[in-house]
């Protein structure tokens, strides 16, 4: 239960004899424009608008809120700290030192933690009042935040008494869920927390002249293609819709390339002043999205050059990485953008090189290892430079020729090596012959019909039947658990029970049709492939998770991991020697693991590409 806040003045509280575990909030001005969540946390707490107005403290039985600078900050000095987003809250605390709103050597943590990546671990949902819902099932209030949105509320004499009342409940609700959950969370785990944290603290070297000349190309671009238009502004789908009609064109469903529906539009109206216009709707919207891009990343430049950045710890809830903080560096383009790289703006800094070391098709290594395919796990270990895609042609396509697959394919002209990568990376989670179709088209460049998608839908589950089998006994598992919770245990578990590592399927609801689950406190439709899909990204999210942490522990902490890689600024003395110790380091199998062969693909180069 989350009780009603004891509220002191700083002056009680500096007298009273507190101990123990203290949360720290803070509550600070934002707008729809400027906010964490768009200009990330060191642009927002450095932005000429930044305001702290209110700092709650509790430990449990007695709350103080007061202004940041009314604090004594000296009472908590060595204590625990926790705080709901513990990395917002130490940027706030850390920007007010450097203002002098508080003492730079005032207090300082024995320990500062996060329940928010606590609960996300737990796989319950990231926000406060989906948490505290989530587990003492309670509801917060948090109308007082949203009213305060925009506005200065220590000038307003009511909202100023219904925020502090909303702060100090909400740093209870922190201190509740860390005493409540805080022994679920492994010490390795809260250590990977940390140095995520701490890796875009310390951020990216980042080429500024490349970033700034880009971003000026890219305006001046989108404005000289937006003349060309016959409409402003040059985006409105609404205008262009009424232009096709004043020619006589029906408007395509979409203007999107990844539809299906636009292509065939755009075949069908190739030679029309419409596809021309939609071809400069599309060129604007590129260069106003990469332009975006680098103006964000100038703005998170730091006075050390370096660009700030955040990567959310388990930000799906298989525990993978997710971008964060209004920038994702986990999805930037792989291919140029209007002549413009957003890679190549990431570089090594003076005296080193950046080394990228990316596990080699672990999805498909970890699914077979997931299915018991003992045969295909041989093939991969036997061959430790083996084309994933081959391996699947040569047991399930009939491919037997001596050559490579690549060879064969680049000599005769055959794209059975791309419908081989389509089945590889389509078929492996029970996906229907319908989103074959386009998952063909987007992964392999493949145009299937109907029939000829079913087919190989069909000849993928009776050439694979230890991956429909695992895809059968998960949805079964599932099933049994109707009106419970599902957990399913993560490999890692059968070398240590205690890590207690589970994929978690929340009140399963099973029906003649379907069946229905709380993931991360999302309610979502679950099938046989999908909790297959979710296992296996788990599990290579563990593998690079033991990586990060063996790789650390031997001196090479990495500035960046996107997605199955990680990224490292070496010394370009001992760049080669490094980077070997680091792909030995995470070519060792796991633990957990012995027989999962592991692949890593590392590369030097100057700035950061794929």
């Amino acid at each position: 239960m989350i009780p009603e806040p004891n509220m002191i003045t700083p002056e009680a509280w500096a007298q009273a004899e507190c101990g123990g575990t203290v949360a720290v909030d803070f509550e600070t001005f934002y707008t729809a424009t400027y906010s964490v969540a768009e200009l990330g946390l060191w642009a927002y707490c450095h932005d000429p608008r930044f305001q702290a107005y209110l700092a709650a403290v509790t430990d449990g039985e007695r709350t103080c809120v007061c202004a940041p600078s009314k604090f004594p900050w000296a009472t908590i000095a060595g204590r625990t700290w926790v705080s709901h987003h513990r990395d917002f809250d130490r940027a706030v605390f850390e920007r007010l030192q450097e203002l002098g709103t508080i003492p730079a050597a005032s207090a300082t943590a024995a320990t500062w933690v996060c329940s928010a990546a606590l609960c996300a671990y737990l796989q319950m949902p990231r926000d406060l009042a989906g948490a505290v819902k989530a587990v003492f099932g309670e509801t917060l209030d948090k109308g007082p935040r949203d009213r305060a949105k925009g506005r200065h509320p220590t000038e307003d004499c009511f909202l100023a008494v219904e925020i502090s009342r909303y702060a100090g409940r909400d740093a209870l609700a922190s201190l509740a869920l860390w005493n409540h959950l805080e022994r679920h969370w492994p010490a390795h785990e809260r250590r990977l927390f940390d140095l995520t944290s701490e890796m875009g603290r310390h951020g990216l070297a980042v080429d500024w002249e490349y970033v700034r000349a880009k971003r000026l190309e890219l305006e001046d671009l989108a404005g000289s293609i937006a003349d060309a238009l016959p409409w402003k502004p040059a985006t409105s789908v609404k205008q262009f819709e009424a232009a096709c009609e004043r020619i006589g064109v029906p408007a395509p469903p979409s203007t999107s390339n990844a539809d299906p529906g636009f292509a065939r539009w755009l075949k069908k109206h190739l030679d029309s002043d419409a596809a021309t216009w939609v071809r400069h709707m599309q060129r604007v919207r590129s260069a106003n999205r990469t332009a975006k891009v680098l103006e964000s990343m100038e703005a998170r430049r730091m006075p050390t050059g370096r660009m700030a950045y955040e990567l959310k710890y388990f930000g799906a809830s298989t525990g993978r990485w997710s971008g964060g903080g209004g920038l994702n560096l986990q999805n930037l383009n792989r291919k140029t953008a209007e002549g413009v790289d957003l890679r190549r703006a990431i570089i090594a800094p003076p005296g080193h090189v950046l080394a990228v070391a990316d596990y080699s098709q672990i999805e498909n290594r970890v699914l077979l290892y997931l299915a018991g395919d003992t045969e295909a796990l041989a093939l991969f270990r036997d061959n430790p430079n083996a084309d994933a895609y081959e391996i699947h042609a040569r047991r399930t396509m009939g491919y037997a020729e001596s050559e490579s697959l690549k060879a064969w394919c680049d000599r005769t002209g055959s794209n059975l090596r791309q419908l081989a990568k389509a089945r590889v990376l389509g078929l492996g989670f029970g996906c229907g012959w319908r989103k074959f179709i386009d998952v063909a088209r987007v992964m392999a460049g493949l145009e299937l019909g109907e029939d000829e998608s079913k087919g190989i839908v069909e000849d993928f589950r009776r050439s694979n039947p230890l991956v429909v089998d695992l895809w059968n006994r998960l949805q079964d598992a599932c099933a049994v658990c109707d009106g419970r919770r599902y957990a399913l245990p993560l490999p890692c578990m059968q070398h240590n029970p205690a890590l207690k590592r589970f994929l978690f399927y929340r009140d399963v609801v099973v029906s003649k049709d379907d069946t229905t689950a709380t993931v991360a406190g999302e309610r979502m439709h679950v099938y046989g492939g999908l909790i297959a899909e979710n296992w296996t990204q788990a599990t290579a999210r563990d593998v690079l998770a033991s990586a990060w942490l063996r790789c650390a522990q031997a001196g090479f902490v990495p500035v960046l991991s996107v997605h199955d890689e990680l990224v490292f600024e070496l010394p370009e003395a001992s760049a080669d020697q490094d980077l070997a110790q680091i792909i030995a380091i995470m070519e060792t199998p796991v633990l957990w693991a012995p027989h999962l062969p592991l692949k890593v693909e590392g590369k030097l180069m100057p700035f950061y590409a794929k």
